[in-house]
């Protein structure tokens, strides 16, 4: 979500579509023209230096490394924790900020675990294959292991390196095999390397780095991520089963870079800490449950156990009514636009009755959530699409409101495979969806399920999304179960009046739920990333921002917990 990566762009002129992030792909606004020939070496020199640069160029990763001592005192016991060496400002401050503050309570060394590789870049040719290289991984590298130095100087293991050629080479012919067996098996792609599951982490990768909006087994590209997640498994089991340390600190747990590393840390009994969701301000990883994202299978559970339920549903309705006029909320910090944004655009006078498909970004990571009937959006969209109009329902699609500049090609593609499709314009508020008489929503896993049912507006949903465990949305677990949904939009399980109440009993328990230290962390999390995206903020100012946070009684007694419940 908020990475912020070297790309040969850095080093060399490029049209292909750049990416800053882990969840944003960029297009350039135009194609650079070709340059004179001294000019061209003249751009080369200036990129190898900035290649070659001590630190990141970004001047917020040196000003965050300011409020940091030069050097921690050194460990005297051989206890230890590893921590991911996320190429980002705000991840690496918040980790060297819960080490520094652990190293209070506890003598515990500390680890990195560099997983850049087929994150590198986006695309393919040989400028990609050229970012994903050893090498220049290295390179990039280098610079955040400075910039970590003097708090965190060892390194667990590299994702990319030229430490184990003969193992590199087995692991070419075991994904060879793998993958010449799941390309000729169909949907769905399974894949388990040595009794991890990778499947999901290859399809992700495959639609956010490739990249595009459907998976494609046969793709040799696919054949690369194959070979990265062998690799990925083994030097990750090579590690955790080797040293045995007590806890992994991780950012997210989606792609290859992120969940092969957790998978294998908890595979091996390590405690796995992720720290990847605003609903949440770090979540502890188990066997049954490796997803950042919020398990909220308990939450009617746990709301039926509290006191004062009333005034719970009243402060959850006055900040759900507050996000709905268009305010964002800690639940929607990542989202640069507001879907209620107040908007005077006009909305089609058919919609009464009809069927709303809210789509989502195409190359987005679609198993950040469990149980997912389809492997990509795209496919999910199309046996849609093809279901409503088998049934003669008649339904528009919502384009994301966050999407990305790519998904602008996607749904022109969208348009010819279903020209008859109605198409909303995204600055369309739900709100006014509606006011205009929408019968039901349909998402895969998106907020707008309990959004719309606060408004009185049912939805179908074909994860285990956070509303799975209320009644306002109809879950799918099949295929077959998931059309059977979508042929029968208009069925109402609920009256608006529970429908409503279920609706806030899921925004208390996801947004407002927690004692006051707790909301605090939550809070304060949210903020001070939102303060890193801001570029208008100095870095001076969001350093000192992320002192206070890091000093703060909230931020140090989480750590102290943290230390105490590592298993000794």
């Amino acid at each position: 979500m908020f990475s912020f990566r070297c790309t040969l762009e850095d080093v060399l002129p490029t049209s292909r579509p750049r990416m800053s992030s882990p969840f944003k792909i960029e297009t350039p606004p135009s194609a650079r023209q070709p340059l004179p020939a001294a000019s061209a070496l003249g751009g080369a020199l200036a990129g190898a230096q900035r290649l070659l640069a001590r630190f990141p160029r970004d001047p917020r990763a040196l000003a965050l490394r300011s409020i940091f001592p030069k050097r921690l005192p050194p460990t005297t016991t051989n206890r230890r924790i590893a921590i991911q060496a996320v190429e980002n400002p705000f991840y690496f401050a918040l980790f060297c900020s819960l080490y520094q503050r652990l190293r209070e309570h506890s003598d515990i060394g500390a680890e990195l675990v560099f997983v850049r590789s087929v994150s590198g870049s986006v695309g393919v040719g040989w400028r990609a294959a050229l970012l994903r290289s050893a090498l220049f991984s290295a390179l990039v590298s280098a610079r955040w292991r400075r910039l970590y130095a003097g708090v965190v100087d060892r390194v667990a293991y590299r994702s990319q390196s030229f430490r184990h050629p003969v193992g590199d080479v087995v692991d070419v012919l075991r994904a060879w095999a793998h993958w010449c067996k799941v390309r000729a098996g169909g949907e769905p792609f399974v894949l388990c390397i040595d009794g991890i599951e990778v499947g999901d982490l290859i399809i992700d990768s495959y639609l956010r780095f490739r990249p595009s909006p459907r998976f494609d087994a046969a793709d040799p590209f696919t054949r690369k991520l194959v070979w990265q997640a062998h690799r990925d498994v083994r030097r990750a089991r090579h590690y955790f089963r080797r040293s045995r340390p007590e806890t992994y600190l991780t950012s997210y747990t989606t792609y290859l870079e992120h969940g092969i590393p957790v998978r294998v840390a908890i595979h091996e009994g390590v405690r796995v800490e992720s720290f990847g969701s605003f609903a949440r301000f770090g979540k502890r990883l188990t066997t049954s449950d490796t997803f950042h994202t919020t398990d909220a299978s308990h939450y009617r559970t746990d709301f039926e156990a509290l006191d004062e339920s009333e005034l719970r549903l009243a402060e959850a309705e006055r900040q759900l009514s507050r996000r709905l006029s268009g305010h964002a909320d800690t639940a929607t910090t990542y989202m640069k636009v507001s879907a209620y944004t107040p908007t005077t655009t006009p909305v089609p006078s058919n919609l009464k009755g009809a069927v709303v498909v809210f789509l989502h970004d195409f190359y987005d990571s679609p198993h950040v959530y469990a149980d997912l009937v389809f492997q990509d959006f795209w496919s999910w969209v199309c046996f849609t699409c093809d279901t409503l109009q088998e049934a003669g329902i008649p339904f528009f699609l919502k384009p994301h409101p966050n999407q990305i500049t790519l998904s602008s090609a996607v749904m022109d593609e969208l348009r010819a495979a279903y020209p008859t499709a109605a198409l909303l314009d995204s600055r369309i508020t739900n709100v006014q969806l509606v006011e205009a008489g929408v019968a039901c929503g349909v998402t895969v896993y998106g907020t707008v399920a309990h959004e719309l049912a606060f408004l009185g507006v049912p939805t179908i949903a074909c994860a285990r999304h956070p509303h799975h465990s209320f009644d306002f949305c109809r879950t799918a677990r099949t295929e077959d179960q998931y059309r059977e949904f979508l042929r029968a939009p208009y069925t109402r399980i609920l009256d608006a009046g529970e429908m409503r109440r279920q609706a806030l009993t899921f925004f208390y328990m996801h947004n407002l739920y927690g004692d006051a230290e707790e909301l605090a962390l939550r809070l304060d999390f949210a903020s001070i990333w939102k303060s890193c995206e801001d570029i208008t903020l100095a870095p001076a100012e969001l350093a000192r921002r992320m002192a206070a946070w890091r000093d703060s009684a909230a931020f140090g007694a989480f750590a102290s917990r943290l230390i105490e419940e590592v298993p000794r």
